[in-house]
């Protein structure tokens, strides 16, 4: 397991469902040339693009983050037993690890007190519920969930215009309003602050372009500043290709200017990137390679 971080009196733990899994560049890529696959191998490796298939690497993973007294889940990744005729790769999954890895952190879902979800795509909330007596029922049964009042809202409205299958592959149908029907959920702005005190701060922070109300969580304290990236970034060759495009981004053109705005931060402020689909550099810091990034 990754070790945790610690940012001042916060800290943050890796909480991983896949730790590796290899995935064809069409998952995230519409394009992306052999040239660049090329370039980027001598300082990626097998483990992160596979040189006979050319294979991604890639990991689906959430974040705690312990401070002030809260235990705060950002994402919950794919869940168990979900109906994804849409999405072949999360269909039916099962057996991963993510309870187990959540209770090897001292966790039991009862004592996560914060569900923020960076964005409401099916990977990233498929854990908000279990399947108990044919019910779909909400896993963190304390937990305030915050969703981002304007994706939620533009999603509901897809939801009832055009099926449950339609929106987010089934996951807003199964693991999105099961939480609100509890009420449990609790609808914010993108830049909502869930902590300000002593201890240190941790909000959300518009990120735009991945979906329509995309966010990341900033943590700043004790002269330490570290950022859950959510979706912004997907696999390091967008350290070196900042402005390649995720097929599945909602405005490409945002997106690449969230992406690049967030990693030049990190590399001239030292803040930290915590970007839950790279294996090994799940938790990172980010420097300057020429007009490009590089981890580590």
């Amino acid at each position: 397991m990754t070790a945790p971080l610690r940012v001042g009196g916060l800290t943050i733990d890796v909480l991983t469902e896949i730790a590796h899994r290899y995935m064809p560049v069409s998952f995230l890529f519409n394009d992306l040339p052999e040239p660049d696959i090329a370039r980027n191998m001598s300082w990626l490796g097998p483990r992160f693009i596979e040189p006979r298939a050319r294979t991604l690497g890639l990991a689906f993973q959430a974040y705690i983050l312990r401070a002030g007294g809260l235990t705060i889940l950002v994402d919950s990744c794919n869940g168990e037993g979900k109906h994804r005729p849409t999405a072949p790769w999360q269909h039916d999954l099962r057996a991963t690890d993510f309870l187990s890895n959540l209770a090897r952190l001292g966790l039991r879902c009862e004592d996560i007190d914060i569900v923020v979800c960076t964005h409401l795509h099916c990977d990233h909330v498929g854990w908000h519920t279990r399947l108990r007596g044919g019910r779909w029922e909400p896993t963190f049964p304390r937990a305030r969930h915050l969703f981002g009042r304007r994706e939620f809202d533009h999603f509901r409205l897809r939801y009832e215009r055009e099926g449950a299958a339609a929106v987010s592959h089934g996951a807003f149908a199964d693991s999105v309003l099961p939480v609100v029907e509890a009420g449990l959920a609790e609808f914010v702005d993108e830049d909502h602050r869930l902590l300000a005190d002593d201890t240190g701060e941790i909000a959300l922070v518009p990120a735009p372009g991945h979906s329509l109300g995309h966010c990341c969580v900033r943590l700043r304290a004790g002269g330490t500043e570290a950022i859950v990236a959510g979706d912004a970034l997907h696999h390091p060759i967008q350290l070196d290709l900042p402005d390649l495009p995720m097929r599945a981004d909602h405005d490409s053109g945002l997106a690449v200017a969230t992406r690049r705005s967030l990693l030049a931060h990190c590399a001239d402020t030292g803040a930290w990137l915590c970007a839950g689909h790279i294996p090994d550099w799940s938790i990172a810091q980010v420097r300057r390679f020429e007009d490009r990034f590089r981890m580590g």
